[in-house]
């Protein structure tokens, strides 16, 4: 049997096709992985900056319930005519200094919020900052007529606060990237 001029031009044009065909899927299967990739990176920097920002949030909450803690005992003691012991004196300085330190991470946190779109959660980022800000003007060891019950009601807009900006964080976390 001898092969004619036609069927070698028939295999050759299917081999060449199905070259073809093969490299065209090649390169589309590639690309869509390379997108898939791409935005499973994306998410995971999502998540994980959230995840972030909301750490940085609850260690600056930490600090902020610390220190009215502290001033609250102060405000007792003031009230049955007593000091700080020296000791808790030293811890509520260093609670004024980590407070003021712990803002870096605040405003960290709303950069992270704002340069992923979350816009609402980074305002009330910002706000809880600034909320903390005034506490630790207005409320602070030495003020005089500061009562227990203003320092109770400023803890439980203090906890107010971050409730909505938690259930907010909660929100972009559910939406997803």
């Amino acid at each position: 049997m001898s092969v004619t001029p036609i069927e070698v031009l028939d295999t050759a044009t299917k081999i060449g096709l199905g070259g073809i065909i093969t490299l065209v899927g090649s390169i589309v299967v590639v690309r869509l992985n390379h997108n898939n990739e791409e935005k499973k990176e994306r998410s995971r920097r999502f998540f994980d900056a959230l995840e972030e920002a909301s750490t940085d949030i609850e260690e600056t909450t930490h600090i902020a319930l610390r220190y009215w803690a502290l001033v609250i005992e102060w405000v007792r003691n003031q009230r049955q005519g007593l000091d700080l012991l020296e000791s808790r004196r030293g811890e509520l300085e260093k609670t004024k200094r980590d407070l003021f330190d712990s803002f870096r991470q605040m405003t960290a946190s709303e950069a992270k919020l704002m340069l992923f779109g979350c816009t609402p959660a980074a305002t009330l980022a910002r706000g809880y900052g600034e909320f903390l800000k005034n506490m630790r003007r207005q409320y602070f060891d030495g003020q005089n007529g500061l009562t227990e019950e203003q320092m109770n009601e400023v803890r439980q807009q203090l906890l107010a606060k971050r409730e909505s900006l938690f259930d907010e964080l909660a929100k972009a976390y559910k939406r997803g990237s």
